[in-house]
């Protein structure tokens, strides 16, 4: 399993930042679901 602080890592280094640089819809989108997978995976939802 995925430990939340390495999840939140991935997010805070790679994600985020890539949400404020892509331009279209679909992307942030894209970014935005990875970011739930990535919660889910280690343990930060109640869905995963």
């Amino acid at each position: 399993m995925l430990s939340p602080e390495d999840a939140n890592k991935i997010i805070d280094a790679f994600l985020s930042p890539m949400w404020y640089f892509v331009t279209s819809q679909e992307d942030k989108d894209e970014i935005h679901r990875l970011a739930e997978e990535l919660r889910k995976a280690s343990g930060q939802t109640s869905d995963g």
